[in-house]
């Protein structure tokens, strides 16, 4: 034993073992280390790309499964269990909130969905319990050829999620592989110690661990993949040490919904609430249940990666049939730990019930379409705000808010090529074509009230602080352009057999007075800067604000001009008409050699 101690203390990179270890040297320890975060690493990157990829694939199918199908409880857990299959709860939460963010689904409609996300990650993980680490390099293989080879872009994104199947099996092999030499370094066996499930103590000091780790890496999948690792290298040796490391998994994923719902409406806030809530209730539930759970779980399989993988699953397919149950009282309650005066929004006219009569779904796209400026406006004036007050929290709701015009861009325009479909008169085909390019306007006066955003961030962190007659200048600007964007509000309220052309002609006319008063302003600038009476940078930012407000007002002119068409209006007698879908017309074109017809003699 003194030549042990002695051994160690001239060579400080070995360390002590237990009788019958073998020793691990500091720098072997350092690589098991470094290759177990490695392979964390990996394996978070391949879920993210997996989910990036297959929301490009599939995001419209994706989005029309979540928007369509939450008109009961059994379809919107059906559509959020299949969302968080593919995307994991996280992602699909992320898009939940968007959606009520846009008034596209209500809050107690995500409720079900939310549960569904919640038991669809938990079969996704199902699939990563199994021991096919050996394949990864083949689904890497297949995966990239496919990406490379193919050319439809859908196509390529599949590829590129096998892809990411395989290197996240290559991750999940590296953390295994990476717990060999730390299994006797003591970390491990005092974590086991601690968050031993066969205690009180234990049971709430493991679900807290994990609740920390899950919350800083914003990943349960990667908290259940490191429980895999462990547990195959028999770290982990028993149902009581990994339960309470799942619970905690369970509630530290929700932070990825609670830091995407900053500065977003109240009904999305609470989305973000509803979910930590129902992991919260659903893990005190599972402990009072941990008897039950201790001995149906061990007796469906005895491998711990197989025990990992049930307890994820069942716990929360129990929570959610609990849930499910008392889904609208959930929702009350919700709303009433988190009260609010604000004002919420309203929710979306765009129904599939109305789409059999194509004059009642064109009225129901415009009132959308009013709701969609009305936002754009809210925004204007928050970015206003913040400009005047720099405060952060306006400038992340303007964020949020051009989340949510982008979001109402796609489900007006999918409705809008939906309605399309139907056999229409001449003057509702040439109606969805203006209203189509109104909403890409409304989309671009978003983001360049966001661009005001950022403009301002930057000036204050550059120090460029504007003179009191120049922020005058921009508040007659500021009111002038407000007034255009409540004139464009207003306009799309649904007439009948009347176009709005006189709102549509006060809109040109206060466009005209803008530009005058604009360019004035850019005038008076610009000879204070050739009279060096303010210098080149304060300059610079003064124009690129005007700029902004300059291109917001050229959007509303475009949309005034649309609505001064003739056809620009409904007709009441056309209400309750039903149309029917009609084929496409036309035929798919051969290929043909265009540019030898075009260039020939």
């Amino acid at each position: 034993m003194r030549d042990i101690l002695k051994s160690s203390r001239m060579h400080p990179r070995i360390v002590l073992a237990r009788p019958g270890e073998t020793f691990v040297g500091t720098s072997e320890l350092i690589l098991a280390i470094t290759k177990l975060l490695g392979g964390l690493a990996l394996f978070i990157f391949s879920m993210t790309l997996m989910s990036r990829e297959i929301q490009q694939a599939a995001e419209q199918k994706l989005r029309g499964l979540l928007y369509r199908l939450t008109t009961n409880r059994a379809s919107g857990a059906v559509a959020g269990t299949t969302a968080g299959f593919l995307i994991h709860s996280g992602a699909t939460m992320l898009m939940l909130v968007s959606f009520i963010n846009a008034g596209l689904m209500t809050f107690p409609q995500s409720i079900s969905v939310m549960i569904g996300a919640n038991l669809g990650t938990t079969f996704a993980m199902q699939v990563v319990s199994l021991h096919i680490e050996r394949y990864s390099y083949l689904f890497i293989f297949f995966g990239l050829a496919a990406h490379l080879a193919l050319k439809r872009p859908s196509f390529k994104h599949i590829g590129m999620f096998i892809f990411g199947f395989g290197v996240l099996f290559l991750g999940m092999g590296a953390m295994s592989e990476a717990v060999g030499p730390l299994k006797n370094s003591g970390y491990f066996e005092f974590l086991a110690q601690k968050a031993d499930g066969a205690t009180v103590l234990g049971m709430l000091t493991g679900v807290l661990i994990s609740t920390l780790f899950t919350t800083a890496i914003q990943s349960s999948g990667g908290t259940i993949g490191i429980l895999f690792a462990l547990s195959s290298a028999n770290v982990f040796t028993s149902f009581d040490h990994v339960f309470p490391l799942i619970l905690g998994a369970h509630i530290g994923t929700c932070s990825t919904a609670l830091l995407g719902s900053f500065g977003t409406q109240i009904n999305a806030r609470r989305a973000a609430i509803a979910h930590l809530s129902f992991n919260v209730i659903g893990m005190i539930l599972a402990l009072l249940m941990y008897r039950f759970y201790a001995q149906v779980i061990p007796a469906i399989s005895t491998d711990l990666p197989r025990q990992i993988a049930n307890t994820h699953t069942l716990v929360q397919f129990v929570n959610g049939l609990i849930f499910i149950a008392l889904g609208p009282q959930f929702a009350k309650f919700i709303v009433w730990i988190s009260p609010s005066k604000l004002k919420e929004r309203e929710n979306s006219y765009l129904e599939d019930r109305l789409l059999d009569t194509p004059e009642k779904a064109i009225m129901a796209s415009l009132m959308e379409l009013k709701r969609m400026s009305s936002i754009a406006r809210e925004m204007f004036q928050m970015a206003m705000r913040g400009f005047l007050d720099v405060d952060q929290k306006k400038f992340q709701y303007v964020s949020k808010s051009e989340e949510a015009l982008d979001a109402l861009k796609d489900a007006i325009g999918a409705y809008l090529l939906t309605i399309a479909e139907r056999d229409l008169s001449r003057r509702q085909s040439i109606i969805i074509q203006y209203l189509l390019t109104a909403t890409s306007d409304l989309e671009r006066i978003g983001d360049h009230v966001e661009s005001m955003s950022e403009i301002t961030r930057e000036k204050v962190q550059r120090k460029v602080w504007f003179e009191e007659h120049e922020m005058q200048d921009l508040i007659e600007l500021y009111k002038k352009t407000d007034a255009i964007l409540a004139l464009i509000v207003r306009s799309f309220e649904p007439s009948f057999y009347d176009s709005p052309s006189q709102l549509a002609a006060r809109i040109l006319e206060m466009r005209a007075e803008y530009v005058s008063m604009s360019q004035k302003i850019k005038e008076k600038q610009c000879n204070m800067i050739l009279e060096k009476k303010e210098n080149a940078l304060n300059g610079i930012f003064y124009h690129r604000l005007v700029v902004c407000f300059d291109k917001l007002v050229k959007h509303s002119k475009t949309i005034a001009l649309v609505e001064k068409e003739p056809f620009f209006f409904l007709k009441k007698h056309k209400l309750e008409k039903k149309t029917e879908r009609i084929a496409t017309s036309g035929s798919q074109n051969q290929p043909i050699a265009y540019d030898s017809k075009i260039f020939e003699e």
